[in-house]
C-alpha cells in the first residue's frame, strides 16, 4: 500500500474511533426520559428545615406536580455548616468538611450509602467563604467534582450558587478573617459571595456540567418585590417583622425559609425536566 493510499485510511481510522469514542459516552450518559435517582449534597441550605419542608420532600412535589408519569428517588445528604473542603488553618462558623483529605472523610461514607446516582446536586459556597479564597474554591470544585465522576460514572452534575440577601433587609457584612481581597468590611453579603458565585459559573462552563444560578433567580424574585424568602434572626415569627422596622439584623439569616427554598427546587425542576 502506497503513503498516499495509508494517510486516507488513517484519517477514516480516526474518524471511526471518534465516533466510537463518541458512541460510548452517549451508551453511558444515564436515561432520565423516565426520571431517576437524585442525591443532594451540600451545606446548611440544603439542610436547614424539617419534614415536608426539607427540600427534598419540596423537589420531589414540584416534579410530581409537573409530570406525574415520571419517577423520582430524592435521597438528601447536606449538612449544615459543611464545606467541601479539606480543612486549612482554623476556620470559624463552620461545622467540618465534606473531605478531611482527598482520600477520606463524609463523601466517602455518603457514597457508600448511595453507590448508585443519576443525578448529582451540589450546593457549597457559603461556608467555603469562610475557609478559602475564592481561586482555591475553585480548585475544590474542580476536585470534587473528579471523585463525583469516578463514582457516578455517566451521572448529571448540577452546581447551585450562593443565596442572594436581599439589600434592604439585610445588615452590612463583617467577617473576622475576610478571604476576598476586593471585599470591603461592612458591605454586603453578596459582595462577599459573588466571587464564589462566578467560581461556580466558571467551573461549570469549563466543564459543560449543569448551572443552577440560584444566586440569580432569587435576586430576579427580590426585584420582582417578592423579598421575603429567607428565615429571620434566631428562625423568629415573621409575623414580628412590624416590631424590628428599621433592624436589618432581624432579616439577615442567609438560610431560605419556605419561599427561599421553594424558589430553589422550582429552578433544580427546571433543570431536571430538561435533561429529560
Amino acid at each position: 500500500m502506497t503513503c498516499q493510499q495509508t494517510i486516507p485510511c488513517l484519517v477514516l481510522a480516526c474518524l471511526a474511533g471518534a465516533v466510537a469514542v463518541q458512541a460510548g459516552q452517549t451508551a453511558l450518559a444515564k436515561d432520565l426520559s423516565k426520571g431517576g435517582t437524585v442525591l443532594l449534597v451540600g451545606d446548611s441550605i440544603f439542610d436547614c428545615h424539617d419534614g415536608d419542608k426539607r427540600i427534598e420532600v419540596v423537589l420531589r412535589r414540584l416534579l410530581q406536580a409537573r409530570d406525574p408519569e415520571l419517577s423520582w428517588r430524592i435521597s438528601n445528604e447536606a449538612h449544615g455548616g459543611e464545606y467541601i473542603g479539606p480543612r486549612e488553618g482554623n476556620p470559624r462558623g463552620v461545622s467540618s468538611p465534606l473531605f478531611t483529605t482527598e482520600s477520606t472523610g463524609r463523601f466517602f461514607e455518603i457514597v457508600q450509602r448511595h453507590p448508585q446516582a443519576d443525578v448529582v446536586i451540589v450546593n457549597y459556597a457559603a461556608n467555603d467563604s469562610k475557609v478559602y479564597p475564592p481561586g482555591a474554591f475553585r480548585q475544590k470544585l474542580e476536585m470534587l467534582a473528579g471523585q463525583l465522576k469516578r463514582v457516578y460514572p455517566g451521572a448529571v452534575f448540577i452546581f447551585c450558587t450562593s443565596m442572594y440577601l436581599d439589600p434592604a433587609h439585610s445588615a452590612p457584612y463583617h467577617i473576622e478573617e475576610s478571604r476576598v481581597a476586593s471585599f470591603k468590611d461592612g458591605d454586603s453579603r453578596n459582595d462577599y459571595l459573588e466571587p464564589y458565585n462566578q467560581e461556580v459559573r466558571a467551573f461549570t462552563a469549563a466543564h459543560s456540567y449543569q448551572l443552577a444560578d440560584t444566586f440569580r433567580r432569587l435576586r430576579i424574585e427580590t426585584q420582582k418585590g417578592n423579598w421575603d424568602m429567607r428565615l429571620r434572626a434566631d428562625e423568629g415569627d415573621p409575623t414580628l417583622d412590624p416590631q424590628h422596622q428599621g433592624d436589618m439584623k432581624w432579616f439577615d439569616n442567609i438560610h431560605p425559609n419556605d419561599k427561599g427554598t421553594e424558589t430553589i427546587a422550582q429552578e433544580l425542576v427546571e433543570i431536571l425536566l430538561s435533561l429529560r
